[in-house]
């Protein structure tokens, strides 16, 4: 049977799309040594990946396709790329024991990613409050510029890289944990709506002319620790999370 696929939903698929690419891009920098350009390349795809949801559902055009679009350029993304850039960064760093605990850390994101995203796509029943566990986009963003971060305060990239080990343990316990986090959406009162556009687009502003990634871990990490304390963890019964658009998971 075949199904339409109205123009406007374009556009959101464009940013997924995106999402794609610069994951690819950034596997492709990895490979070549260029840590500082891969890092940037998943911050870009966590920009798009935000955009995509927000516009799918601006449009309405939300549906299944957009579902299974945005999880292969999720796990690409802040699965495969995070890992990729961990073990690339430690092998042309480390050696011996260090080494293997790196790439420990490096199939920690993908395995992490696949898990979440499985078990996200595998439900039916939304919560449309939080999500369980910390999301891929979420994690994968803070990965990038932790190192960024690492970098950019001139710490030598072979310190940097037994950073990225726990770094990344960290973050595949977190995607696939129970942690309460609140899905960022828009708020009874206007104020909230403005202050939180503001954040995200000037985060995307630095982004752009990557400037300040410890502006985008500390806010990050911050909105993660506050969550937690907030909110704290899903009980055994928790609802099931998933979702039919694109966007964060």
């Amino acid at each position: 049977m075949r199904t339409t696929f109205p123009l406007k939903a374009l556009i959101p698929f464009a940013a997924t799309a995106g999402n794609l690419v610069f994951g690819l891009v950034s596997l492709v920098l990895a490979a070549s040594g260029r840590f500082e350009g891969a890092a940037w390349c998943i911050v870009y795809s966590a920009i798009l990946d935000k955009a995509d949801g927000t516009l799918a559902r601006a449009l309405k055009v939300e549906g299944a396709f957009g579902m299974e679009m945005d999880s292969f350029a999720d796990y690409t993304a802040f699965g495969i790329a995070p890992g990729a850039l961990t073990w690339f960064l430690a092998a042309a760093h480390l050696e011996g024991f260090a080494l293997v605990l790196a790439a420990l850390g490096g199939l920690a994101m993908p395995l992490a990613a696949a898990t979440r995203l499985a078990r996200f796509n595998a439900v039916t029943h939304e919560d449309h409050r939080f999500f369980e566990g910390v999301p891929t986009t979420l994690i994968g963003g803070l990965v990038a510029t932790f190192l960024l971060s690492l970098l950019d305060l001139s710490v030598a990239p072979g310190i940097s890289a037994q950073w990225m080990i726990p770094a990344c343990l960290a973050g595949g316990w977190l995607m696939v944990s129970r942690v309460r986090i609140p899905k960022i959406q828009r708020q009874q009162r206007r104020w909230k709506d403005v202050g939180q556009s503001v954040v995200i687009g000037g985060l995307s502003i630095l982004a752009v002319f990557q400037k300040a990634p410890e502006a985008h871990f500390l806010l990050g990490s911050a909105f993660v620790v506050v969550s937690f304390l907030r909110h704290g963890r899903f009980g055994k019964e928790a609802p099931p999370v998933s979702g039919t658009g694109g966007g964060e998971r």
